[in-house]
């Protein structure tokens, strides 16, 4: 029987890296993180955050740091380029296709109530059910009953999923719809977490107060705008985390946790892209900015029809000078782009893909334009407002209104990421928009599928881009029986998404992270915060 431990030769990962006392604004990749766990250091500290989206695993899409201190999921990725089991013993299949997954015994919600494989599956169901319309459906697409409890029109005649079966108290049965080597690495995310009976009486309130499995547990409840605390749970079965509680502050605007952070009124913060220049000096000792598997892009409206003609994206891409804006606002932290998959990325990452489309030509840029039948009106740049967006969302815009002769380049702002997602997913942006990918698992299935597949669940941050051609090598890339394999089919899949050109890749991006001289030992790990190893001074 194949397990997940032979099947992760197929994902290369990225490490962890340390902010302390020594030095910070490394690009070393090195491991340096540990398990956690073993006897608690003590104390509180806190972390800038902005509004969570939500706090219900199935809904959140951005709430990352909130939701690995609250829940656990099957596997985690810690310092290790494959899934580590958390509250999984094993996850074994002899085809890919049908997965047996058994759980530790003996681990509990914060309420005190048993995760069994029904918690599983009773989440999975509601987080697959359509109508229930959220964030994360698409994380379980792939498992036999989707599509029933997702039609095209009307009412699902079903409210759970066929393939995922309760084989027993500690044993799950799931059934995909075709091979997928990389199902053990989607398994980490929130979409995959359990929910207590609690929360199905009321998913609102539920969201307000929510009751995981994670190492830690509600201090209260939710207040927005504010913040939300959390506390330890002794009787977490995974790693202990060091601190006995976090506060989680919220900020409308990072630049303003970014100064608190200078003060000391909070702990930990991620860097707005406006003080890159300034960090090292800010924060000489404790600040780091980590390799991420990430890609910054502009991203269409492909549902507007002015933005139809692949020669008009191409063109804004020639008129866009990475380097100068990498210097001049980020101060040389990032890595222009040249592709959708920079060299962090498995597989050794995809660079130079994009060829000249990627290159600064505003000559080139011009002709283009004029082929694609020019562009007449005003264009605005949609981008998240209060992140410290603004400065980059400006130089681009300027750039392409000189470069491209366009008279009126503007920026429109967006109070937050919430409102910003929203404007996607309802289509109400009506321009050039910020778009941004962090890998969640160490395979180029992540961005591939949750941003350009069919029933990828991040569509709207590539414009609803589609194309049965790509879908059909993504599912090829998943169902191949080897690393080679299936990394040239998930990078032909690529080759073919660039032939459409539906985003400008911008910048292979990095997580940028600062902390106060109240922590140390802040780990940042794959897509967040290795919440459990900060160490309160």
């Amino acid at each position: 029987m194949r397990t997940w431990q032979r099947l992760a030769a197929l994902a290369v990962g990225a490490a962890l890296f340390t902010v302390t006392a020594c030095g910070g604004g490394s690009d070393d990749t090195s491991d340096t993180g540990g398990d956690g766990g073993g006897e608690s250091t003590g104390g509180t500290f806190s972390v800038g955050i902005d509004e969570p989206d939500a706090l219900l695993p199935g809904r959140s899409q951005g709430a990352f740091d909130e939701m690995h201190a609250l829940f656990s999921g099957l596997v985690r990725f810690g310092d290790q380029s494959e899934p580590q089991m958390l509250n999984a013993e094993s996850i074994e299949s002899d085809d890919n296709i049908v997965w047996t997954i058994a759980l530790k015994p003996g681990w509990t919600f914060h309420d005190g109530t048993t995760v069994t494989a029904q918690s599983y599956a009773d989440a999975w169901n509601a987080t697959a059910y359509g109508p229930n319309a959220w964030a994360n459906n698409a994380q379980l697409s792939g498992i036999v009953g989707w599509d029933e409890l997702n039609p095209a029109e009307g009412t699902p005649a079903t409210d759970t999923l066929s393939g995922v079966e309760v084989v027993d108290e500690n044993t799950l049965r799931v059934t995909l719809k075709a091979a997928d080597s990389q199902f053990p690495y989607k398994l980490g995310q929130p979409g995959f977490y359990p929910l207590p009976e609690v929360a199905f009486a009321d998913f609102d309130a539920f969201n307000e107060a929510p009751v995981g499995n994670g190492p830690y547990m509600m201090d209260g409840a939710w207040e927005h705008d504010v913040q939300l605390a959390v506390t330890r749970y002794e009787d977490y079965q995974g790693p202990q985390p060091n601190a006995d509680g976090i506060t989680f502050r919220i900020y409308s605007d990072t630049t303003t946790a970014y100064t608190d952070a200078i003060g000391g009124a909070v702990d930990i913060v991620s860097v707005p892209q406006e003080k890159y220049k300034q960090v090292a000096t800010d924060f000489a000792d404790s600040f780091v900015a980590f390799n991420a598997v990430r890609l910054d892009w502009l991203g269409f409206p492909l549902w507007d029809p002015r933005f139809q003609d692949p020669r008009l994206r191409q063109a804004i891409s020639m008129s866009i000078d990475r380097d100068a804006v990498n210097e001049a606002i980020f101060g040389g932290l990032y890595t222009p782009a040249t592709s959708y998959h920079g060299p962090s990325a498995p597989g050794g990452g995809t660079e130079g893909m994009c060829g000249e489309f990627c290159e600064f030509d505003p000559d080139r840029a011009k002709e283009l334009l004029a082929e694609a039948g020019g562009w007449e009106g005003p264009m605005e740049i949609w981008f998240p407002g209060g992140v410290g967006y603004d400065q980059t969302f400006e130089a681009l815009a300027n750039q392409i209104r000189q470069n491209l002769g366009i008279e009126e380049v503007t920026t429109r702002s967006q109070p937050g990421f919430v409102q910003f997602l929203d404007a996607l997913r309802t289509q109400q942006a009506s321009g050039p928009f910020r778009g941004g990918w962090g890998s969640l698992y160490p395979s180029m299935q992540s961005q591939l599928f949750a941003v350009f597949s069919s029933h990828g669940d991040a569509r709207e941050g590539g414009g609803g881009y589609s194309n049965p051609e790509v879908d059909e090598l993504i599912a090829q890339a998943d169902a191949a029986p080897s690393l080679d394999e299936a990394t040239e089919l998930y990078k032909a899949a690529e080759e073919r998404i660039i032939e459409d050109f539906p985003i400008v890749p911008l910048f292979y991006a990095k997580y940028v992270y600062a902390h106060s001289s109240n922590v140390s030992n802040v780990i940042i790990g794959f897509d967040q915060i290795e919440l459990n190893e900060v160490v309160v001074n």
